[in-house]
């Protein structure tokens, strides 16, 4: 009981600091960040297109208490613009995406781990060609009533030219994630409280514009987040959620002349986890952020922020998913302090057949740059997938990326940008 009362106090001195500092920014990694290892599953649950009948599901292969699933995704097609830069170029594409998930099956605990390579080669352009990795492990100890949640992953990723805040690079710009997280939820009665650590290093690499080497690394930086969560039960499968961090933003490397993007942020949000039986499930946080600049060239910049998703199934064959996000971001300029992220996605999946899956989706960005202007960018992806056995499926997608800006400080990452991509997948699994 003693472990209980001290984090109910630790928790009301943070959210007494965050009350009087205000509030903070998260880092916008969680997508770059496959869900099914412990530490890193962040899924809304289960949907048409992730769901498998088992007959179709692969076996994978059990080794004691391991189960070991291997996966290969083989895809050709063809891009519209293979050039992140100014000028606009088509190119066929192939890709190899070999991965390899681990779990164990274990009563009590609980280890995962994840290795996935896709290497991306445009035969018109071979100077485009990509090989990004990842590298995930995680682990859960039961503790009790409590649970230890541990994760570490390393990713090598290249950036996708159709993001909002991008530069037109001669080439996609290489980076580097190094996260290492921590967690301890401690359930009490209807009370879960969950304080957590994250830290993580970011490394880029350099590029050309238009030929003219630019140096990236006055965006190698180190981030450091502590939160709280604190859940409380309703009732089954509905929850209230309060949320304090505090993120601390390190640059290394500032160029000479330049004012440091070093800060000090803090974040509070609230709201609701509803699960009404699978048929919807709600999730909304609300609330506010802060970032304070290390520079007094940088003014503090205090921002309404929102993360929400609602998943309605309708039957067993449908499944619609709706997501709302508005957060701040780092901009990819040195003279850019950061900007303000929306974005707004609807997801339709449908088992048209037992083994036809249909899946169509809308997304709509704006990218608001904190010294001036704006971009808005649009994707929208078609899909069917053939389920022909439990070890191999066949897909055909068309995603359609675009990309517009509006004067400000939006110029300097390049313009507009357009792209159109259309592939035929298989994947092999066992």
């Amino acid at each position: 009981m003693w472990a209980r009362t001290i984090l109910f106090w630790l928790f009301l001195g943070v959210t007494a600091a965050v009350c009087l500092t205000g509030r903070a920014v998260a880092e916008l990694i969680t997508a770059l960040f496959p869900d099914g290892v412990p530490g890193y599953n962040n899924g809304d649950g289960v949907t048409v297109e992730t769901r498998l009948h088992p007959d179709q599901m692969p076996l994978g292969i059990r080794d004691g208490a391991f189960d070991f699933q291997p996966r290969l995704d083989q895809s050709v097609g063809y891009t519209s613009n293979a050039l992140p830069g100014p000028y606009r170029r088509g190119s066929w594409e192939v890709t190899s995406a070999p991965a390899l998930g681990i779990a164990s099956d274990w009563s009590r605990d609980s280890i995962g781990a994840l290795l996935s390579v896709q290497n991306t080669s445009y035969l018109d352009l071979p100077s485009q060609s990509r090989s990004d990795v990842t590298l995930q492990l995680g682990g859960r100890i039961d503790i009790g009533d409590g649970k230890l949640t541990l994760g570490a992953a390393h990713l090598s990723e290249h950036e996708d030219r159709g993001a909002l805040g991008t530069i037109a690079s001669d080439r996609p710009i290489p980076f580097q994630i190094d996260d290492v997280r921590a967690a301890y939820a401690l359930t009490d009665g209807r009370w879960t409280i969950e304080p957590g650590l994250q830290a993580t290093n970011w490394t880029y690499g350099d590029t050309t514009i238009l030929g003219v080497p630019a140096s990236q690394g006055f965006r190698d930086r180190l981030v450091l987040q502590q939160q709280v969560t604190v859940r409380y039960e309703l009732a089954p499968l509905r929850d209230v959620l309060f949320v304090v961090r505090g993120v601390q933003q390190n640059y290394a490397h500032t160029p000479v002349g330049q004012p440091s993007l070093d800060s000090t942020s803090y974040q509070m949000l609230a709201g609701l986890d509803y699960d009404a039986d699978a048929v919807w499930r709600m999730r909304i946080l609300v609330g506010g952020e802060a970032r304070r600049f290390a520079s007094p060239l940088y003014q503090a910049e205090n921002t309404l922020i929102a993360e929400a998703s609602a998943v309605w199934s309708p039957t067993g064959l449908t499944t619609l998913t709706a997501t709302l996000t508005r957060q701040t971001g780092d901009a990819e300029q040195p003279a850019v302090s950061g900007l303000i992220y929306s974005g707004a996605k609807l997801t339709i999946d449908h088992e048209y057949l037992r083994d036809v899956l249909l899946q169509a989706s809308f997304g709509l960005q704006r990218a608001d740059f904190f010294q001036g202007g704006y971009q808005v960018g649009t994707d929208a992806t078609f899909g069917i997938t053939r389920v022909l056995n439990r070890n191999a499926r066949l897909s055909l997608t068309y995603d359609q990326t675009d990309v517009h800006v509006s004067g400000g400080m939006a110029e300097a990452f390049g313009g507009g940008y357009s792209r159109g991509v259309v592939l035929v997948t298989m994947r092999l699994g066992l």
